[in-house]
């Protein structure tokens, strides 16, 4: 597939936006390997990095947050879970 076929769609809650541009647009994903615990990670809209499986593209600043509030809440959600709480 051309890189001219492909096509970003913002992962925020509720908003599917379209990329045309990389201008104002960032990276999120997750990660639990390093740390042994969840890891919420944020860039700059790269190329290479959108590529890249589990990359999520955001586009702007409401949806990054509405994506972290979303992590914040299911790690507090499992843990509790986990604690029997």
């Amino acid at each position: 597939m051309a890189v001219a076929d492909f096509f970003y769609r913002c992962a925020g809650p509720n908003c599917g936006q379209v990329k045309h541009s990389s201008e104002g647009w960032w990276l999120m994903w997750t990660s639990v390997g390093e740390y042994s615990i969840p890891v919420l990670y944020l860039c700059p809209w790269d190329d290479a990095v959108a590529e890249q499986a589990g990359s999520l593209p955001v586009c702007g600043e409401m949806c990054a947050q509405r994506l972290q509030s979303q992590f914040m809440g299911n790690v507090r959600e499992n843990e509790l879970r986990r604690s029997g709480t």
